[in-house]
């Protein structure tokens, strides 16, 4: 039987059951659309625009899974300074990067890097969390991690 959380004040049940998706801003959103589609296997699954209250701005869904992205696009979004390595990454407030499973990461990463993608960390391990980890970038710079469960 699932039980849903409770609120702490009156013991209301909240209705959230999972995520659903993470929203990214982007500068070319057709390429943003090929990327995720091409190099890393997401399925589009919608597309739309707000008409008169956002113009010029386009939307989509690209799915992997049950897991899905939000790409905006076009007109002309505020500029996000580049990230260089990982301390410059982490040291950022807010939504930084978005994880993927992976099964094979050294293999995932020789695929990557052959279908022309930014590696930004080569696989580190993290002990603690019984991670290998890799990040990389997309077409806009946003940082995606790749994660690997260690071996026991």
């Amino acid at each position: 039987m699932n039980t849903l959380p409770t609120t702490a004040q009156g013991g209301q049940r909240l209705s959230i059951t999972r995520a659903d998706h993470v929203a990214i801003r982007v500068p070319d959103y057709d390429e943003t659309i090929r990327f995720y589609t091409s190099k890393l296997g997401f399925q589009l699954e919608a597309e739309w625009t707000l008409g008169d209250a956002v113009p010029g701005v386009r939307l989509a869904y690209v799915r992997l899974g049950a897991f899905m992205i939000e790409v905006i696009g076009d007109a002309e979004p505020a500029p996000v300074p580049a990230t260089a390595d990982v301390g410059a990454h982490l040291s950022r407030s807010g939504y930084i990067h978005l994880c993927l499973r992976v099964e094979d990461l050294d293999g995932t990463l020789a695929e990557l890097e052959a279908r022309g993608v930014e590696i930004l960390a080569d696989p580190f391990d993290v002990e603690p969390i019984g991670q290998r980890l890799a990040l990389i970038k997309d077409n806009s710079g946003n940082v995606i991690e790749l994660a690997q469960a260690l071996q026991a």
